[in-house]
């Protein structure tokens, strides 16, 4: 019976790591961060004209979606620095900050089609305000629940990345990705932890997003641990 229930178990969490991508990769030594660029969202770039797809110029995972509005990107931006404010002794330098120095830079960074370019500009605007990394992320699907809090006929569906970029290499050095769709715990048992969180209820896009930009940040700030 033990064997069963067990068995059980790692069959739904398989399930849910297929339906479910929630991915953190390190690829360089992440360095202490004093002073941090914030680029915000971008949204992702079709894998080809009217595509239903689309993919992450830095990382090269694709995702289902599509182009989302100017709204939604700054909504995951003020998210992102309300989470990020929480670190004490982290020194932002916000958006519209960058913009006032690099009056291009989206239009930069929107239209870079080769990723060594597009990190080395990233790079470059690290240096500009002696910072320690830059951060960039894209928002790839943003779909809106339909119905109530408790009665919703479709979940809300959202999938973005965030991304660091080490100044003095120009590398990535930290990337994570929250690709989810809000499922009811009986389809879902290990759905629980956003159940949780969502108070029980059927969550609007933004409310799912929220979810994700606090356990990305959470999951930045424990790199930190030893940092002065």
């Amino acid at each position: 019976m033990k064997k069963i229930l067990f068995f059980s178990i790692l069959t739904i969490f398989f399930l849910n790591a297929c339906y479910n991508r929630y991915t953190f990769r390190r690829e360089r030594k992440i360095p202490c961060l004093h002073r941090i660029v914030v680029i915000g969202f971008r949204p992702g770039r079709p894998i080809f004209k009217k595509s239903s797809y689309l993919r992450c110029i830095i990382s090269g995972s694709t995702f289902r979606g599509e182009i989302v509005s100017k709204e939604v990107l700054n909504t995951m931006e003020e998210m992102l620095l309300k989470e990020l404010s929480k670190k004490k002794g982290l020194e932002i330098i916000p958006p519209s900050v960058v913009e006032e120095t690099f009056l291009d830079v989206y239009n930069v960074i929107d239209n870079t089609s080769k990723r060594e370019l597009l990190l080395e500009y990233l790079r470059q605007i690290g240096i500009t305000f002696d910072a320690d990394a830059v951060m960039i992320g894209h928002v790839f699907r943003w779909e809106e629940r339909i119905g109530s809090d408790f009665a919703a006929s479709k979940p809300a569906s959202v999938s973005f990345d965030l991304h660091l970029i080490d100044t003095e290499k120009g590398e990535v050095v930290w990337t994570k990705e929250f690709d989810k769709t809000q499922q009811s715990l009986t389809e879902n048992l290990l759905g629980i932890k956003i159940f949780v969180k969502g108070k029980g209820k059927w969550l609007t896009a933004k409310g799912l997003a929220g979810i994700g930009i606090s356990e990305i940040v959470k999951d930045l700030f424990k790199t930190q641990k030893g940092c002065r």
